[in-house]
């Protein structure tokens, strides 16, 4: 087998395993990438409108900023949900709910 075919494999199978992780975390990966994104547009010296027009020059940095940072918070949130185990109290349980369980 030539050198290239073994490339070529390593690299689909990078491929297949790069598909599965963003298929399994795809709603996590979406708020990162897109936070970044907003970032980096942010960053860039190149915008929609530029910065030297009064109001709107600084408005599309300040709405991507506002966005950036809604994408960041979710994905903060989503990362600490926890299913928290539910509590039933004594008043919720009847005596029905206590001959089912004997």
């Amino acid at each position: 087998m030539e050198w290239y075919y073994t490339v070529l494999l390593v690299i689909i199978g990078l491929l297949v395993i790069a598909t599965v992780l963003v298929y399994l975390f795809r709603s996590r990966i979406l708020n990162w990438i897109m936070a970044t994104i907003l970032g980096m547009y942010i960053a860039s010296p190149l915008d929609f409108l530029p910065d030297f027009i009064p109001i709107a020059g600084w408005g599309d940095d300040i709405g991507a900023l506002i966005f950036m940072i809604g994408f960041i918070i979710r994905g903060i949130k989503m990362t600490q949900k926890k299913e928290e185990p539910k509590t039933i109290t004594v008043e919720e349980v009847d005596e029905e709910d206590i001959e089912l369980l004997e």
